[in-house]
């Protein structure tokens, strides 16, 4: 038997502020929704995050896709999900722009933005939505709430569709988050060192790695399969590799 969503109440919105949720920046940061409040719900993932070197809890495959995208954006500098609007000013907006304002139970709910986003250039909002969803009038509604409460404080907001994600990009990043380091399969420097040079050399002119020249590699070293993958996606992760991850690199 599943485990029952909490009721949403005036006590538990108190909780959610004295966890200090919707607050911190970087590695400090706690999201207001956590994948567990949600034990019921779909598509959710925690993925480790290079930017802030924290766990993102992330409530949709499109949020997921568009993770990886900011996550690898060297302009990105911190990546805040599931970010709470401040609930006496969307309650404001909403009675000025007669909008009925989200309510869960007895209590009104906290929106969230999925994404604040601090790059170079400033705070950028983000909200991640399946683009079947941008014809139902009460999420219009909701939009027209977040729009309006951005504005006021001067930051860009947009909605993404995954028809704006790149999704070779995501997979392809997804791909290389995924598995063990080779530190984890290697434990000798000196052999770390040797494999990371074979996999230089046997990178082609696009810095590609083919499927022949991994188990060339592994069968010369007599190491554990996977290990010549591993310091591949390392050299890309770290920039010493460049392949084009908008086509589809994974093997």
């Amino acid at each position: 038997m599943g485990k029952r969503r909490p009721v949403w109440d005036h006590q538990h919105y108190l909780r959610y502020l004295k966890e200090g949720r919707g607050q911190g920046s970087g590695f400090n940061y706690k999201p207001w929704i956590y994948i567990h409040d949600f034990p019921s719900r779909g598509i959710s993932t925690r993925i480790m995050g290079r930017t802030t070197g924290r766990i993102h809890h992330l409530l949709s495959r499109n949020e997921e896709y568009y993770f990886y995208l900011l996550d690898a954006d060297p302009t990105v500098l911190d990546i805040r999900e599931q970010f709470p609007l401040r609930l006496t000013e969307t309650m404001d907006l909403a009675r000025q722009l007669n909008i009925r304002h989200p309510w869960k139970g007895s209590f009104p709910f906290v929106m969230t933005t999925d994404f604040l986003i601090t790059k170079e250039d400033g705070l950028h909002a983000r909200t991640i939505k399946n683009s079947e969803e941008l014809n139902n009038p009460r999420v219009v509604d909701k939009f027209a709430i977040e729009h309006a409460y951005w504005s006021s404080k001067g930051i860009d907001w947009k909605i993404v569709t995954e028809n704006q994600i790149d999704q070779n990009l995501a997979l392809n990043m997804q791909w290389l988050y995924a598995g063990a380091s080779p530190e984890q399969l290697l434990h000798d420097p000196v052999d770390l060192l040797a494999l990371r040079n074979a996999v230089l050399e046997m990178t082609d002119e696009y810095d590609r790695l083919s499927p022949d020249s991994i188990t060339t590699i592994e069968e010369i070293f007599s190491i554990a399969p996977g290990s010549a993958i591993a310091m591949y996606k390392s050299l890309i992760l770290a920039g010493d590799i460049s392949p084009d991850l908008h086509f589809q690199l994974f093997f």
